[in-house]
């Protein structure tokens, strides 16, 4: 099984889990963010595509004005999302879950995310 991944962004230390929904691969892939001062609290980060495996190898995406690929696998994208979700209406939850829409998210930073996904 998948063990949580350690991250700092901006002085806070965070827990991280990039996983498919149940382990059946059949179900959207989400992000699991845990503030490590509050272990009962997550972000539950879902990315509804199509193609579900490209998060894992690459998900296509325009960023800048270059093509880029994004990997949820990195670190730096993780780092990315807590910032954000930490300067917009604070959204990192002090207990229980909060539920958001990854390519959303990816699109507020600056991503240009394909229709097809």
């Amino acid at each position: 099984m998948r063990r949580f991944r350690k991250i700092i962004v901006d002085g806070v230390a965070y827990k991280w889990l990039f996983r498919y929904d149940d382990y059946d691969y059949c179900n959207a892939p989400c992000l699991l963010i845990i503030m490590k001062s509050t272990p009962k609290a997550a972000l539950r980060i879902n990315f509804p595509i199509a193609e579900h495996f490209l998060l894992n190898s690459g998900l296509p995406a325009v960023f800048q004005g270059k093509k880029v690929v994004i990997n949820l696998n990195q670190p730096s994208y993780i780092s990315q999302i807590i910032h954000h979700c930490r300067e917009t209406e604070n959204k990192i939850p002090q207990d229980g879950y909060k539920r958001l829409d990854g390519i959303e998210i990816l699109k507020q930073i600056g991503y240009e995310i394909p229709l097809s996904c």
